[in-house]
């Protein structure tokens, strides 16, 4: 008998008032480890200082996040300890976790304090060196946790950027496809699977929704699957796509002119679905009922003139076969 064998979390639990009894979660879970290590931001921790109390740390480091060199420092402290390591903050402090147990083969818990992108389960790092922003290969955690009283106190935007961000599956798995017809790249099946299904819950919510429970909870299961997704495939083909590209671009060639991940992969995805796609998901309707077209105008300091210009920078990010090849 052949199967994959697939790193999945041994603990997924969302809900509210959870951050205080993270000690009671771990055993009910049989985590059990002679040691805890935290890796979190200073004001973070200060804010959250009375639920943490509840947990015994051997050591807690603070990180501001995404650096490569925290990373190597998280890599010093946490190597010769039998512990595990907790990740609580925005995705920049959980990458610099994912990378560093990775390397020292070390089983950490993800806690994320927003809903911003879908790299809480990925087998993805996405960390700065030398002033540019690399991804990486990582290991996704042994469990996650999202307390939804935390993501409530989230800045608005970043949940607006989680949604554009696994919105965007629709966006990639389209390209995944016309590789696969236009090239003969071949598609993880399961991978394609989970994405679009990790995406598809979000699109009857609209503006009058944003952070209720239900909203919470399909946005945090769908971050989650579209991770596995990429855990599925062993990279990121299933989630990424031309939109992605898009926003690497601006990022790496315009800097100065760049802003939130997922809020610029969403513009990118409804103007990429509304030329070249005729948006059969309904992606720009979505938008629009959400909230995020209004983000857009605001965030966004690119016309949908300067798209075809950022077009030939997206082209030189990655060698990854999108629409963008067919124009």
């Amino acid at each position: 008998m052949f199967y994959n064998l697939l790193k999945t979390p041994i603990l997924i639990k969302s809900g509210r008032q959870l951050l205080g009894g993270l000690d009671h979660i771990l055993h009910e879970a049989h985590l059990l480890f002679p040691n805890k290590i935290l890796v979190t931001q200073k004001n973070l921790f200060e804010a959250y200082q009375h639920q943490l109390s509840g947990t015994i740390f051997s050591k807690t480091l603070f990180v501001g996040g995404g650096l490569m060199d925290e990373a190597f420092h998280v890599m010093d402290e946490c190597r010769n300890n039998d512990a595990l390591i907790i990740a609580f903050g925005g995705g920049s402090v959980l990458d610099i976790v994912k990378y560093a147990a990775c390397r020292i083969d070390k089983p950490y818990i993800a806690i994320p304090s927003a809903l911003s992108n879908d790299g809480i389960c990925s087998c993805v790092a996405r960390l700065t060196k030398n002033g540019k922003k690399a991804s990486l290969d990582a290991q996704p955690p042994v469990g996650v946790i999202i307390d939804f009283d935390i993501i409530s106190k989230s800045p608005k935007i970043m949940l607006y950027a989680g949604i554009a961000d696994l919105v965007s599956n629709l966006s990639a798995i389209q390209d995944w496809r016309l590789a696969y017809h236009n090239v003969g790249e071949p598609i993880n099946e399961l991978a394609f699977l989970l994405s679009k299904q990790a995406a598809l819950p979000l699109l009857r919510y609209t503006e009058d929704d944003m952070g209720t429970d239900n909203l919470l909870k399909d946005l945090a299961n769908g971050l989650i699957t579209s991770g596995l997704s990429m855990v599925a495939s062993g990279n990121s083909r299933a989630t990424s796509g031309a939109e992605h590209l898009i926003s690497h671009a601006i990022d790496e060639f315009f800097p100065e002119k760049s802003t939130i991940h997922g809020i610029q992969v969403g513009w990118a995805q409804g103007i990429i679905a509304k030329r070249y796609r005729n948006d059969p998901f309904y992606v720009n309707r979505f938008h629009e009922q959400i909230g995020l077209k209004k983000v857009f105008e605001e965030m966004i300091p690119w016309s949908e003139d300067d798209f075809d210009m950022l077009i030939s920078y997206a082209m030189k990010i990655r060698s990854r076969y999108t629409v963008f090849n067919t124009i």
